[in-house]
């Protein structure tokens, strides 16, 4: 019998993912900086707080109704297109945000760009199966964490200093986020490519609902996601209300809040890469999401607690650590026994919708919670311990098997 020759890989695959990730990470770089925008937004519009708390969680409503159905409907068309078709959809929304006359459009609009958003997904499935081979998934996701940092990161210092330069004019701040995904969306359709990968030729196509169902019957996939949920229900709450909390509590300015939150989100971003990387090569990814789950909890609450600037920096640098777990959580999909490119694409995306559910109801809790107490800082402190979530995936998820899947 004569042996099967080693698949090969484009080293080409690197540029198609690092652009794809590139254009999804600058989508939640326009999405958490909502908070440095918030004031000025508020006070144009008049906006209450529950009002404020609604804006922060609409982008992720559309995630959450929708993630599955579009992951569906969509994981049947070219990832490059799709990339393509909802760059321009998210363009769009960015200027229809712009020219918001009142509160109810601005909401719409931000609607309709998680919408595009979230359509989005099923692609980065669709390209890291075709270009990648199993064992590399943690590194591309690694690679999104450091994107994720940089572009985030950058966006959170860069968005106050926009928002100076244009004299707090936060409708010609979102007018060139558009210019900026409108020229991402013309790179995109320059060097994003397809490819068919040779180990799922033979693959049967399921169709219907058994898509769904098959992608959704995994154990791992439900805890993952509930992990992702509690993590991102403090960091939502963070990015909408923290740099309020920093201006009124402490007299911080919003360019230096935004500094604060972006060395937690750089710090995150770089380090998942070796964090993601020690986890998995040592086996005990479990181990690791505790251990930072614990660490996220505390540099919440010191964060809010203190007005002091170094002991602010010190903790968001822990906070960023912490949030070096994403790319541990987020290979959770790709290694499910049997998993196939279609219901890969319907997992990936229930994981995200996850992230979605948490990202919308931290912002909206928080609102409602400020208005109950008449006071941000105890909201903020209560939905710090959200983050535990990570501990009890950490304590629950069968990782064993997932490294037995990937050799295999």
């Amino acid at each position: 019998m004569t042996p099967q020759a080693p698949i090969s890989y484009s080293r080409y695959r690197w540029t198609v993912i690092g652009v794809w990730l590139f254009s999804s990470v600058s989508s939640f770089m326009v999405l958490n900086t909502l908070g440095i925008l918030l004031p000025a937004i508020s006070a144009d519009l008049d906006l209450s707080p529950s009002q404020q708390g609604l804006l922060g969680s609409a982008s992720h409503w559309g995630n959450i109704a929708l993630a599955i159905p579009l992951s569906w409907a969509t994981s049947r068309l070219s990832p490059k297109w799709l990339t393509a078709a909802t760059l321009m959809t998210a363009t769009g929304c960015l200027f229809l945000q712009s020219w918001a006359p009142v509160f109810i459009v601005l909401l719409a609009g931000r609607l309709f760009f998680g919408i595009s958003n979230i359509a989005q997904m099923p692609a980065r499935a669709l390209l890291t199966r075709q270009w990648f081979p199993a064992k590399e998934v943690i590194y591309v996701n690694g690679m999104s964490n450091v994107f994720f940092g940089l572009v985030v990161g950058g966006g959170l210092v860069l968005a106050p200093v926009i928002l100076d330069l244009t004299n707090d004019d936060w409708r010609t701040t979102l007018r060139i986020f558009g210019l900026y995904f409108a020229a991402i969306t013309v790179l995109w359709i320059i060097l994003g490519r397809d490819r068919t990968n040779e180990t799922d030729k033979d693959v049967v196509t399921l169709q219907g609902e058994n898509v769904v169902k098959r992608a959704l019957a995994h154990r791992d996939l439900w805890i993952g996601g509930l992990g992702f949920a509690g993590a991102t229900m403090s960091f939502g709450a963070f990015l909408a209300f923290y740099p309020t909390l920093m201006l009124e509590e402490y007299d911080i300015s919003l360019r230096l809040s935004g500094g604060i939150l972006a060395l937690g989100v750089i710090v995150g971003g770089i380090g998942g890469m070796g964090i993601a990387w020690a986890a998995s090569t040592s086996g005990k990814e479990g181990r690791f999401l505790q251990v930072l789950g614990i660490l996220m909890i505390g540099s919440n609450l010191g964060m809010i607690m203190t007005g002091s600037v170094p002991a602010l920096f010190l903790f968001s640098f822990f906070n960023g650590v912490a949030w070096a777990f994403f790319p541990i959580l987020v290979t959770v999909p790709f290694h499910l026994p049997g998993i196939r490119p279609r219901e890969l694409a319907v997992a990936f995306s229930f994981t995200m919708m996850m992230t979605s559910v948490g990202t919308s109801l931290g912002p909206l809790f928080t609102g409602f919670l400020q208005e109950a107490f008449d006071n941000l800082k105890p909201a903020l402190f209560l939905i710090s311990f959200m983050s535990v979530s990570l501990i009890l995936a950490g304590s629950t998820l069968r990782f064993g098997s997932q490294r037995q899947t990937v050799e295999s």
